[in-house]
């Protein structure tokens, strides 16, 4: 089954969220922990800036590459989807770049998000060539 169907796209919605929500779980609550610690020390200025410089460029490479392993980020993996390439091949991590991003693109990102909602294929998807299904 590929992304027309409406449980696909509220099962891709949620797979985002559990994505986005164990990201910040893992990197941005230790960043932020952190970070407190060292302004409560007295830490200087410059040493939170780049714990959060850091926290950012790993979120970010995080969810450019999320979909790498196997075809399936953690949520997809949860709710049953994959990403596949043309003969079900599972995506690889050059695809999951090239399919995400565009998340990382003002205005672009906000198409993807109405893409997705209305259950058609993102730009990410027809660039990289690649098919979100269930299994």
């Amino acid at each position: 089954m590929t992304t027309d169907g409406s449980q696909t796209t509220l099962l891709r919605v949620a797979a985002f969220l559990v994505d986005a929500l164990s990201i910040a779980i893992v990197l941005v609550l230790p960043a932020a922990i952190l970070s407190y610690t060292l302004a409560w020390i007295g830490g200087e200025i410059k040493a939170i800036q780049i714990v959060w410089f850091v926290a950012l460029c790993v979120v970010i490479v995080g969810m450019l590459f999320r979909d790498g392993w196997r075809g399936r980020s953690l949520g997809k993996q949860i709710l049953g989807l994959r990403i596949v390439i043309p003969g079900e091949v599972p995506c690889g991590y050059l695809r999951s770049l090239v399919r995400n991003i565009v998340l990382i693109v003002p205005g672009l990102n906000l198409a993807e998000v109405v893409l997705v909602i209305a259950g058609k294929r993102r730009v990410g998807d027809r660039i990289a060539r690649t098919t979100v299904t269930e299994e």
